[in-house]
């Protein structure tokens, strides 16, 4: 069915799908629609999935078009946010997240996508324990032990970690899917646009890889994305640069009053750091080694 041309729908059978979506969503507080369901009737639900595919495997924006609509995009969230006051925000909320995907959702896929999305459920977060990756949406499907029967959500997830550090006090040009970014917002922005076709191919074809043609055609067609990876700055890059810490490391700290060195072994929200101790875990080099879980502003150069 997703693989007829768009243009299969008359005007009259695209007002017919819009108006029953429009249906079975209205009368809903945008704020209760982020987690709660909004069932489709099954073959709205269809005729909705297969508009959304039809649209989203032809339509083109220009650059031009697309700067106007990322830079209303980008007004709309400031003027409605009551957390985020400039570009360069220092913080922000799920609602904040939730309405700039709306407004995407409105601009740039027909208003089908959430919709669709909300017919299983969907959630907007923010995550501080994603260290490498600037966003991401997962499929999340939960069995029901005592009828065998399954569920479907899904969630968009943006890195707090790693877009809160960018724009910070390390500077140099940032580029999110091959797009120069200037301020926090835009990155959050591109961001945004890159997991939104991920959610619109689960939704559509059942799976998304943004490496795959496909991915990379409607990100560029629509969004005139050149790249699918987000150069954002690490806590490694971070730690190497500000701190002059890196993975191998050999590092002096403080620990409840003792003083500890020990090998830098991994860098994420804060770092691991191993100290030889006869009561530590055994390694493959043969070494028993303590466990320190300490933020990198706290490390020194032992030698």
């Amino acid at each position: 069915m997703v693989g007829q041309s768009w243009r299969s729908f008359t005007g009259q059978q695209y007002g017919e799908v819009m108006a029953s979506v429009l249906r079975t969503t209205s009368g809903r507080a945008p704020e209760l629609l982020g987690r709660a369901l909004n069932r489709m009737p099954k073959q709205t639900l269809l005729q909705a999935k297969r508009l959304l595919a039809e649209r989203v495997s032809s339509d083109v924006f220009e650059s031009n078009r697309r700067r106007e609509l990322s830079f209303e995009i980008s007004s709309r969230v400031l003027q409605s946010s009551r957390t985020m006051q400039t570009h360069n925000f220092v913080s922000a909320t799920a609602k904040d997240l939730q309405f700039m995907a709306e407004l995407y959702d409105q601009f740039f896929f027909s208003g089908l996508c959430l919709p669709i999305a909300r017919h299983y459920g969907l959630q907007f977060r923010w995550s501080k324990r994603m260290t490498s990756a600037g966003g991401k949406t997962v499929r999340i499907i939960h069995t029901d032990h005592s009828t065998r029967k399954q569920s479907t959500r899904y969630e968009i997830v943006l890195s707090a970690t790693l877009l809160f550090q960018t724009f910070s006090d390390l500077q140099r040009p940032i580029r999110v899917t091959g797009v120069l970014c200037t301020n926090r917002l835009q990155a959050m922005q591109r961001i945004m646009e890159h997991e939104l076709i991920h959610l619109v191919e689960m939704l559509v074809w059942d799976d998304s890889c943004c490496a795959a043609a496909r991915f990379q055609s409607i990100a560029r067609r629509l969004f005139g994305h050149t790249e699918h990876k987000h150069d954002l700055i690490t806590q490694q890059e971070r730690a190497a640069s500000k701190f002059n810490v890196r993975v191998g490391s050999l590092v002096k700290f403080q620990h409840d009053g003792q003083a500890y060195v020990g090998t830098v072994n991994r860098i994420t929200r804060r770092a691991t750091v191993l100290v030889v101790h006869p009561t530590g875990q055994l390694y493959d080099d043969g070494q028993r080694y303590r466990k320190f879980y300490v933020p990198v502003s706290l490390l020194r150069p032992a030698r």
